[in-house]
């Protein structure tokens, strides 16, 4: 496994204080599936304060947890061995206990496949037949399989997850599967800030379907409603638009997600129904309705081409006009007629766009529309 230049110094400065570090998680399962890991985590033997004391640039981002994130080249998190005691809210241990024994620290984690370490010095360390796994492309809880997803039950989201996201052929193992339908109901407690990262990390994967297929499976007891399966390879990769494809046929989801304003009127301008334009007037018109910033996604997501680059030149708002309010003052007086007719003038103009002269738009002012 090749490691940045970066974290092999940190994993030196432990190793040479005296302390077992091996990088775990992700970034090992990534590499042995020969995929760039984005980021690296490290497990050591150090406590909290001691990794401290060791590196100049620390921030305390889980310190009760165990946790020191390292300040390099890039931003390392490194974790002291532990062993979580009784968890609450289906997300976080109550206590935690600090080990010098690796595989007290792995026997803690989710699933398999994430339960590998690797050491420059000692190769991977897997005493839970992750690798195995990995060959078999096989999601499997690590111990007792109820216990992992009471203890967290995001878990659940993050084998479907994977399944999405890892490409063809992986499977979630019969008995880990058995465990996220007996605990799904658990799902509720989880923040509707995680719910969401996860469901948008499904959609983005791979396999799309596969990921809604498998979550339709734990939706009654997850979220109450039984999920529709809809066909997300159908859309392009934007999550606007799968989450579009998504939301018509699953309306009630729409309140278990956590998702910025502007995602949200996105959506809701896809969604929109407007009759599909017949020729270019009419495309003009539906660009108005939805926006030009929009309009290839309400196009796409309706089975049309995009549209929006041959609309890029033509007048559609009032601020493509060539005059403006204060120009329609001069003529008419200040009041609220200003804005009623620059609304009327830039109806005219998608319908005939070459009445968009100055000359134009103030000889059918002054002739009360009629050019």
């Amino acid at each position: 496994m090749q490691l940045p230049t970066y974290v092999l110094e940190i994993l030196k400065v432990l190793e040479d204080a005296g302390f077992e570090s091996y990088i775990v998680g992700g970034s090992v399962r990534d590499s042995l599936l020969g995929k760039f890991p984005k980021d690296y985590d490290i497990a050591t033997q150090a406590l909290p304060e001691e990794i401290k004391d060791l590196f100049p640039k620390t921030v305390p981002t889980g310190e009760k947890f165990g946790t020191i994130t390292v300040l390099s080249e890039r931003p390392v998190e490194v974790t002291t061995f532990r062993k979580d005691g009784p968890y609450r809210d289906s997300r976080h241990p109550l206590t935690v206990s600090f080990s010098k024994n690796l595989k007290d620290d792995l026997m803690r984690r989710d699933f398999t496949i994430n339960a590998i370490a690797y050491s420059p010095k000692k190769g991977f360390i897997d005493p839970l037949a992750g690798k195995k796994d990995l060959r078999a492309k096989m999601i499997r809880a690590i111990g007792n399989k109820e216990e992992r997803f009471q203890e967290d039950a995001l878990r659940s989201l993050r084998a479907i997850r994977f399944c999405s996201t890892l490409g063809e052929g992986w499977l979630i193992e019969e008995a880990t599967f058995k465990a996220m339908k007996n605990t799904a109901f658990l799902v509720k407690n989880i923040s509707h800030e995680r719910i969401t990262d996860e469901l948008i990390k499904i959609i983005n994967g791979l396999l799309p379907t596969k990921g809604l297929i498998l979550l339709s499976e734990i939706s009654e007891k997850a979220f109450g409603q039984k999920l529709e399966i809809v066909n997300l390879e159908s859309m392009p990769p934007k999550i606007e638009l799968r989450l579009s494809l998504i939301l018509k046929k699953n309306p009630w989801l729409s309140q278990w997600l956590v998702l910025p304003k502007k995602t949200r009127k996105h959506i809701e301008i896809i969604l929109t129904d407007y009759p599909l334009p017949q020729n270019e007037t009419e495309l003009r018109h539906l660009c108005y309705h939805v926006g030009r910033d929009y309009l290839d996604d309400w196009l796409v997501f309706r089975g049309q081409k995009p549209q929006a680059a041959s609309l890029r030149q033509i007048p559609i708002n009032i601020e493509d006009l060539a005059i403006d309010g204060f120009d329609v003052e001069k003529l008419v007086g200040k009041g609220p007629v200003v804005g009623d007719i620059l609304i009327e003038l830039a109806s005219l103009v998608r319908e005939n766009p070459s009445l968009n002269t100055r000359e134009s738009l103030l000889k059918l002012i002054t002739h009360k529309g009629e050019p």
